[in-house]
């Protein structure tokens, strides 16, 4: 059994990387979520908070203007022009 493996990346630097339990972000058309074993998608996204789920049961929450995500294979890339703000709980 293969983990979602999460990239979350800027111009300026990689944000997060790492196996992920569960993620949700603002796409185009409504809110979705990704687990393991997805179906291969790609979507641009809007303004809006990406929120993670790592394997350490933390959550953690990226602030995206606009961006594309792509999930194939259990690996899943978040590119975002840029980022407001990171929280990041448990």
């Amino acid at each position: 059994m293969t983990d979602l493996y999460l990239e979350v990346v800027t111009p300026e630097k990689i944000l997060f990387e790492g196996p992920v339990g569960m993620v949700e972000v603002p796409g185009e058309l409504g809110r979705f979520t990704v687990l393991r074993d997805h179906g291969p998608i790609i979507s641009t996204l809007t303004q809006g908070r990406i929120r993670i789920i790592g394997k350490d049961g933390v959550e953690r929450h990226f602030l995206c203007r606009k961006g594309v995500v792509e999930c194939k294979e259990n690996r899943m890339t978040v590119l975002m022009d840029h980022t407001t703000g990171v929280e990041e709980g448990k």
